[in-house]
């Protein structure tokens, strides 16, 4: 059989992904012996460490421990942020310690972080704040202390030839330390698509490896000796930049590389990655949810597999050898623009190889990042090497500067180094320029949403017939897949990888914690009633805009806000933050039409931001009619020009009905606007009465939904938004047993994290997603 081990490594990782789908829950799953919080005290051994920086800007050590008392299942570390001013362990050291505990969360809507399976992937089984180290033993691990010192010893000479932001930077392309980064980079660095320039892989072996490699057999050491050396080089390269995935990968397809020449044997690519993907998963499995492992390992098939079959292979070498004597080189033009067309062609496999890795992690896609890694790739390499050289250098300068004075140091090193420095500020400024110029083009986030993981196992098998099958016999002919059938086999791919069913009605009430967001979605629209939190701090960027990713919502038809109270708004300003830059899209703002007098700070606020955004900003009172063209809401509050003491008495109030199916959407309101409330549907009860969902008014506040407004309504189901554990109380029993009494069927936030309710006709089904 050809390549005996990558059929192993396919039945292998098809085995352990099917046993993750029914155990990762549990794989995941770690308590700490205290609750969040509390203080505890525990011995163990310095297994990591590294320098991030506080909430401040503070540098701070983090230091990664294996207990004296074993950990449950495969977890093997505790993370844990030191005091600055306590005691600083070396690597490898017996120390005693104590902080607070702080348990990693698992995500509360689709689309969230899961830090839980994160952390559980690096096998780290919850983290201490604030710890502080009472004894140690004084022993140290020579070799991984040394090379945190020399890591740290090169982020010094980063710092002191290069401004702050290159600077940084640079720490995260040649030492994978991306601490440093300042969040706006990142986030740059990100939404373009190149954030793969920052993490050491395959073109960092490549060059150091090969690079050492060569310069031994230059100087004539015996082949062992030379591999050996080569080996242990960059075993020691990567354990120092903290050996992520990405970079073991490489490092392990390296030294199978450099054995086969030592061994005489032809090296295999596709076996090499075989290899490297089962020494991952047999140490973790977890990888295989790991998009950093994902996304790495799919370019290297990319490359290898899709690429050739997709792609005709000129045979350059063999036209090259053909040529006559007069006939002329291929001028730089021909030149570039082949290498252009190959970058294409590597950009087309890569991206058909990484799209269910975005669709399973990120929900979006950078549309120009393509046409960026034209340019950026090209110009890693440089960029590599001129960081080399300039941390040789450095290094050459600071032993000189240690033995000799600044007079007697010649001038030709730092001139060199400031060259250095000047072309990698000149080539960080290109990315940054281009990242930034695509930043201002239309339509620069597609925004996919995410797809059953039915149809990411059924595109990776069509992909596989692409690769399997290069060739179909048709009437005694050979067609090609490459004019036809395997295009074809691409595209519906993608169709059954990107389509979605949408039912015909979706409501979704998601978890942001103590506060209210309801997305409405049909066909053809998007609406969201509220956003925001007091409890979850970032809220729109971190719960209600990757569950809106995660739908695939890049457009809102219209964001309606009850009232202006903070855990109705928070969100909402940081999606504005997305509109500003061109992210995002808000067709209509909706607010309530109240009494100028009653429009405080949050309302005035919201109201601004939008005019200064250019979304047009709409008012709302009782009567009145949102419509779209699927669906109608009419607005029951508040009355137009009301004059109320608080902002919950003029809450908007929206009654839906769809068909049979009728929802009442409450905001927080409470008083004057529920006593008008109630007297409007009296006035029609038939309308009203048994009406299908109730969003329950002010997280289920004792003082709202009274039993006059249960009776009333008779809902069969009722959903509440609040926080776990929230310090009002909320729901309150007394609310509970009303609902409870008229034979509600209740479902809340707290427990169940997001709810959604899809409606298909006549037929509805909720599912609450911690369920």
């Amino acid at each position: 059989m050809k390549r005996p081990l990558c059929f192993i490594s396919l039945i292998i990782t098809a085995i352990v992904f099917i046993y993750l789908e029914f155990s990762v829950s549990t794989l995941t799953n770690y308590s700490p012996v205290a609750e969040d919080g509390s203080f505890i005290e525990m011995t163990g051994i310095v297994s990591e460490k590294e320098v991030r920086l506080g909430l401040t800007g503070e540098e701070v050590l983090v230091i990664y421990l294996i207990p004296s008392d074993r950990l449950k299942g495969n977890f093997k570390y505790v993370e844990c942020y030191l005091e600055n001013d306590g005691f600083k362990p070396s690597v490898g050291e017996m120390v005693s310690l104590g902080g607070k505990v702080s348990a990693f969360s698992s995500p509360r809507n689709p689309g969230e972080f899961d830090s839980r399976l994160y952390y559980s992937s690096l096998k780290i089984a919850y983290r201490l704040y604030n710890a502080r180290i009472y004894a140690s033993d004084g022993k140290r691990d020579f070799i991984k202390e040394n090379l945190y010192r020399l890591r740290r010893f090169l982020e010094y000479i980063l710092d002191n030839r290069l401004d702050k932001n290159d600077s940084s930077i640079m720490k995260a392309v040649l030492l994978g330390d991306k601490a440093f980064m300042d969040d706006e980079v990142k986030e740059l660095y990100k939404n373009s698509g190149i954030m793969h320039v920052l993490a050491v892989s395959g073109l960092h072996i490549s060059i150091l490896g090969m690079g050492v490699y060569k310069l031994l057999k230059k100087l004539k050491l015996p082949m062992v000796l030379g591999t050996s050396i080569s080996i242990a080089i960059m075993f020691l390269y990567g354990s120092m930049c903290g050996l992520s995935t990405s970079a073991f990968r490489a490092i392990c397809m390296f030294v199978v590389m450099i054995l086969s020449k030592v061994l005489g044997r032809t090296y295999d690519v596709l076996s090499a990655l075989a290899l490297s993907e089962l020494l991952l998963i047999f140490d973790q499995p977890l990888y295989l949810y790991n998009s950093g492992f994902l996304f790495s390992f799919a370019a290297v098939v990319a490359i290898a597999l899709i690429k050739p079959n997709l792609f005709s292979q000129n045979d350059g070498k063999r036209l090259r050898k053909m040529r006559f004597v007069d006939d002329k080189k291929d001028g730089f033009i021909k030149r570039y623009a082949d290498k252009t067309m190959e970058s294409m062609k590597v950009g087309i496999c890569v991206t058909i190889m990484t799209l269910p890795v975005y669709v399973s992690f990120y929900y979006t896609f950078p549309i120009y990042s393509f046409f960026l890694n034209i340019v950026v790739l090209p110009l890693m390499e440089p960029l590599m090497i001129l960081g080399i050289i300039l941390l040789l250098t450095g290094c050459i300068a600071y032993f000189l500067l240690s033995i000799v004075s600044m007079a007697l140091l010649g001038m030709g090193v730092g001139i060199f180094v400031d060259i250095e420095a000047f072309l990698i500020h000149v080539i960080l400024k290109i990315y940054s320029t281009l990242c930034l110029g695509t930043g201002i083009l239309p339509g620069k986030i597609l925004y996919l949403g995410h797809s059953q993981k039915w149809k990411i196992v059924l595109y990776y098998v069509l992909m596989a017939l692409i690769i399997i099958f290069p060739k179909v016999k048709i009437n005694n002919k050979v067609l090609r897949y490459r004019y036809c059938g395997k295009w074809l086999v691409l595209i519906s791919a993608t169709v059954i990888l990107l389509y979605k069913n949408l039912p015909d009605l979706q409501i979704s009430m998601i978890d942001v914690g103590q506060g209210d967001s309801i997305l409405l979605r049909t066909h053809h629209e998007t609406i969201l009633i509220d956003g925001g939190s007091t409890s979850k701090k970032k809220v729109g960027k971190y719960s209600i805009i990757p569950y809106l990713s995660y739908e695939g919502i890049g457009k809102l038809d219209a964001v309606v806000i009850t009232h202006e109270d903070l855990d109705h708004i928070s969100g909402i300003l940081e999606i504005f933050d997305l509109v500003k830059k061109d992210d995002f899209v808000i067709n209509n703002l909706i607010l309530p039409d109240v009494y100028k007098l009653c429009r405080k700070k949050g309302y005035l606020e919201l109201e601004e931001a939008a005019k200064e955004l250019g979304i047009p900003v709409s008012y709302i009172s009782c009567g009145e009619k949102i419509a779209f063209k699927d669906l109608e809401l009419t607005c029951l509050n508040p009355q137009k020009d009301m004059t109320v003491e608080g902002a919950n008495e003029y809450s908007t109030v929206l009654y839906l009905k769809y068909g049979q199916f009728k929802a009442l959407f409450t905001g927080d309101v409470e008083g004057k606007g529920q006593e008008h409330l109630v007297a409007d549907i009296k006035k029609d009860k038939a309308e009203y009465e048994d009406l299908t969902l109730l969003k329950v008014a002010h997280h289920g506040s004792r003082y709202t939904t009274d039993t006059e407004f249960v009776e009333l309504l008779s809902p069969k189901v009722a959903c509440i938004s609040c926080g776990e554990g929230n310090s009002y109380g909320h729901p309150h029993a007394e609310l509970l047993e009303r609902l409870k009494n008229s034979g509600t069927r209740i479902y809340r936030t707290d427990e169940s994290g997001n709810i959604t309710v899809k409606i298909n006709g006549n037929k509805m089904n909720i599912r609450a997603f911690l369920d």
